[in-house]
This record gives structure tokens, C-alpha cells and sequence, in this order.
């Protein structure tokens, strides 16, 4: 790489169309010119992560008994698609709007507050579309306003919930609030029904959303069973919990859809 810098009056090399100044240009970033013409995003380093990333290469040269070369994974045995797909798996338990799940899949993009100077205007835009789109697909006529209270439904089966999972997201890197109930026929527990509205209401939350079936087994991955294998309590669940669980409850979400418009 040359490490050349682009003109401010270049067309922009993320693909906008605009010129790098009218884009790209004063973000988070730069965009640099390779040997054969190609661009890459150089972006700095928080002196944390720097810390991190070099104890992790002294322990790779360790393990390789050389230095690192340009030919070596800087993470050899992790593949972007398994930490995208665990990532997937860890919000959707942490009750996060779906609506940001789907953005994430569609675009490999995790969109906060802070973070949105190191995207270009094309990839902000790309994600914004693909949060509009899950919006439009279910029903929402606008975009939720935060903090965003999110429900999600568990069950040995498809059919009976044992546990409810209510959590408080206030966006950007800021942890939710999470609450859980477990028991039997929660779900038409007048008691439990008041608790989490008077959960959503302690925390500001104007709007909920969720799944409004079982989305998965009861039991904590990690914790009741191995992380990527299926729960050895709950059979229902055997393939439906991995790789492709949320392809599949976004097909059944369209399908209870379908058949909630037939019956009113």
C-alpha cells in the first residue's frame, strides 16, 4: 500500500457518487490510495486497544516462533460470519429491538451515537434503509424513540412460555436494563403483566416491541448448556436455535402476521 492520500476533489471512494470532501472527508477516518489504485479506510486506534492488539500479536509470534507476517491471520480460527452470527444470538437474548438486529444482518453494520464518524455517509445510509425496512415489513410507521423497551418469549416449546425477558435499551454503547420472570402460564399473569409495565415506565420506555411468540429454548446458553450446541431439556428447539434462527423467526413472524390479519 502507498499510503497516498486522496484529493479533497476526488470522487469519494466509498461509492456515494459525491466528492471526498462533500462526504467522507473530516469523519473519523481516511481513505488512503493503494499501489494499484484501490482505497482502504485508515482509522486510529484507542491507546487501550493498541495495548490489547499488541499483546495479542506477542502471543501469536510465541505460538508461531517467528514474528506475524502479511500472510498471517491476525485472528487465525475465527471466521467473520461465526462472531457476526454470536453477536446476532447475544442481542436477541438481550431483548434488543429487533429492528437493529436486522440492520446488523443485512449490513454488518452496529450503528451507535458514537461510532457513526468512522462510517461513510454510504454506509449510514445503507443501515438507516435496512432499519426503515424492517419498520415497514412490521407495522412501524416511525422509527421508535428511546429508550426502546423490547420483550422476548421462551418456552420448552413453541407453544407454552415459561419465561419472560424484558429488557431497557437506551442505544449507543450503553448497557440495557434487563428483568426476567419464570413461571408457569406467565404470560397471563395479571401480576406479572404490571411488573413489566411498571418496569418499561421506572425507565421512560414510551414504546415496546419484540416477538410476540416463543423465540427460543428458556435455559442460558453458557450457563444450562455449551455455547453453539442445542439445549439438552428442550428437544422442540434441537436446529432451530443456531446459525439460521433468525431467517426462521422473521419467516414466522410474517406467517403469525398473516394469519392474525385472516382472524380479524
Amino acid at each position: 500500500m502507498s499510503g497516498g492520500k486522496i484529493s479533497r476533489n476526488s470522487p469519494c471512494p466509498c461509492g456515494s457518487g459525491k466528492k471526498y470532501k462533500r462526504c467522507c472527508w473530516g469523519k473519523d477516518f481516511d481513505w488512503v490510495e493503494g499501489a494499484e489504485g484501490n482505497s482502504s479506510r485508515s482509522a486510529p486506534i484507542s491507546e487501550e486497544l493498541a495495548a490489547d492488539l499488541a499483546d495479542h500479536l506477542e502471543m501469536q509470534s510465541a505460538q508461531l516462533g517467528r514474528d506475524p507476517g502479511p500472510d498471517d491471520l491476525v485472528f487465525p480460527g475465527l471466521l467473520a460470519e461465526h462472531a457476526e452470527h454470536e453477536l446476532s444470538q447475544a442481542m436477541l437474548t438481550a431483548g434488543i429491538d429487533p429492528a437493529i438486529i436486522y440492520a446488523f444482518e443485512k449490513t454488518g453494520f452496529l450503528v451507535t451515537e458514537d461510532n457513526q464518524e468512522s462510517l461513510s455517509d454510504l454506509d449510514l445510509e445503507e443501515w438507516r434503509e435496512a432499519v426503515e425496512e424492517y419498520n415497514a415489513m412490521n407495522g412501524r410507521d416511525e422509527e421508535l424513540e428511546l429508550p426502546v423497551g423490547t420483550l422476548a418469549y421462551y418456552g420448552p416449546d413453541d407453544a407454552f412460555t415459561s419465561k419472560i425477558v424484558a429488557s431497557v435499551n437506551f442505544g449507543g454503547e450503553a448497557e440495557p436494563i434487563i428483568r426476567r420472570w419464570v413461571g408457569s402460564a406467565i404470560r397471563e399473569d395479571q401480576l406479572v403483566k404490571e411488573e413489566i409495565d411498571e418496569f418499561f415506565q421506572e425507565h421512560g420506555v414510551s414504546s415496546a416491541g419484540g416477538f410476540p411468540f416463543n423465540i427460543g429454548c428458556p435455559h442460558e446458553e453458557g450457563e444450562d448448556f455449551t455455547v453453539g450446541e442445542d439445549c439438552p431439556f428442550c428437544p422442540y428447539w434441537e436446529g432451530k436455535q443456531g446459525a439460521d434462527r433468525w431467517d426462521l423467526l422473521c419467516e414466522k413472524l410474517e406467517r403469525w402476521r398473516e394469519e392474525n390479519e385472516e382472524t380479524e
